[in-house]
C-alpha cells in the first residue's frame, strides 16, 4: 500500500494532462501511486495516457461525467493510501511537493496541509500566499476562502467530514475548507509554491460567472446559513455581509436582477440595521454627484471656447 495517492481528474484536457502526470511521477518522494481519472472526456486523453499505462504508479480509471468533485471523489474510492492530493489536470506539482507535504503531516501529526500555488499566466508568473488569520480560522473562512492550496489530506479526516460534496460543481474547494475547519482538524501550512496553478482562458475558473454565482449562492445557504440558524451570532454577520456582496455580483457583473434582490433580501433578514442601506445609497449620490460636477465643468468648458 502507497503512503499517498495522488489523484487527478481529467475532462477533456488531453492538451495539459500529459505534463501534469510526468510532473508526479518526477517527485522526489517515491512511495505514492497516481490515479488519472478520466471523467467521460470526449477528446485523445485515453490516447495521450496510453504511453504511462506500463508504469507500476500509474492507474488509469474512465468513467461517465460526474463533474470535478465526483471525479476526485471516484480516484478517493478505488485507493487506500494513507495520505490523499489532488492534481488538476492542467496544473503541475513542484518535484519536492509530495515529500515536503508528507514531512509535515507527519511531524505535526494534523490532519491536512496548506500550501501556497505559483500562479502561472501567459505575461509571467507571481506567487500567492494563503493569508492564515492568526486566530480564529473558521470564521475568517466563512467570510472568504483565504487558502490558496489545501489539496493534501489524511485520508480518514477526508473521509470524516463528507470527502467533495459532488453537487457542488463549483466553488468545491471552499466547501470542503469550511468542513475541515467545522469539525476541527489541525492544519499545518507550509508557506511554499508547491503547486503549479496554469491559468488559461475557458477554464473552470475563468468562465461561467453565473454558474460561478449560483453555486456562491448554494454554499452560503448550505454552511453559512445554517451556522447562522444554529445561533452563532457571527455567522449570522457574515452570511448577511457575503450575501449582500453576492447580490452587487448579481447585479454588476451578469445582469441578473431577480437573483440579485433575493440575495439582498436574505441578507437583510439576517442584519436588518439601516446603516447597512445608507452606505451603498451614499456611495451611489456620491458617484452621481462627482458626474455633475464633470458635467458642469464640460459645459464651462464648452462655454469659454
Amino acid at each position: 500500500m502507497p503512503r499517498v495517492t495522488v489523484v487527478i481528474p481529467s475532462y477533456n484536457c488531453a492538451p495539459y494532462v500529459e505534463a501534469a502526470v510526468a510532473s508526479v511521477l518526477d517527485q522526489s518522494f517515491p512511495d505514492f501511486e497516481l490515479i488519472v481519472v478520466d471523467d467521460g472526456s470526449g477528446d485523445n486523453t485515453a490516447q495521450v495516457l496510453e504511453r504511462f499505462r506500463s508504469h507500476p504508479q500509474f492507474r488509469y480509471h474512465r468513467q461517465e461525467n460526474r463533474g470535478l468533485p465526483g471525479a476526485r471523489n471516484a480516484g478517493v474510492r478505488i485507493s487506500h493510501s494513507e495520505y490523499l492530493a489532488f492534481l488538476d489536470a492542467d496544473d503541475l506539482l513542484d518535484p519536492d511537493a509530495l515529500r515536503r507535504m508528507v514531512d509535515a503531516l507527519d511531524r505535526s501529526g494534523a490532519s491536512w496541509c496548506l500550501i501556497d500555488i505559483l500562479k502561472a499566466r501567459p505575461e509571467g508568473r507571481e506567487v500567492q500566499r494563503s493569508d492564515i488569520p492568526a486566530d480564529d480560522p473558521f470564521h475568517a473562512i466563512l467570510r472568504e476562502d483565504f487558502i490558496r492550496r489545501g489539496m493534501f489530506f489524511r485520508r480518514d479526516a477526508f473521509v470524516e467530514v463528507g470527502m467533495y460534496d459532488e453537487e457542488m460543481k463549483y466553488r468545491e474547494d471552499w466547501d470542503l475548507n469550511i468542513r475541515m475547519f467545522a469539525a476541527r482538524k489541525d492544519f499545518t501550512y507550509l508557506a511554499q509554491p508547491l503547486y503549479v496553478y496554469t491559468w488559461r482562458e475557458g477554464s473552470i475558473t475563468t468562465g461561467k460567472r453565473a454558474r460561478v454565482l449560483d453555486f456562491t449562492a448554494r454554499l452560503l445557504r448550505k454552511n453559512h446559513r445554517t451556522f447562522a440558524d444554529a445561533g452563532d451570532r457571527a455567522a449570522a454577520a457574515i452570511y448577511a455581509g457575503n450575501m449582500w456582496t453576492l447580490g452587487r455580483w448579481y447585479f454588476y457583473d451578469v445582469g441578473m436582477y431577480r437573483k440579485a434582490a433575493a440575495c439582498m433580501l436574505e441578507s437583510l433578514r439576517y442584519d436588518p440595521r439601516p446603516g447597512r442601506l445608507l452606505h451603498p445609497l451614499l456611495h451611489h449620490a456620491r458617484r452621481l454627484t462627482g458626474q455633475l460636477a464633470r458635467s458642469d465643468a464640460d459645459t464651462q468648458r464648452g462655454d469659454r471656447r
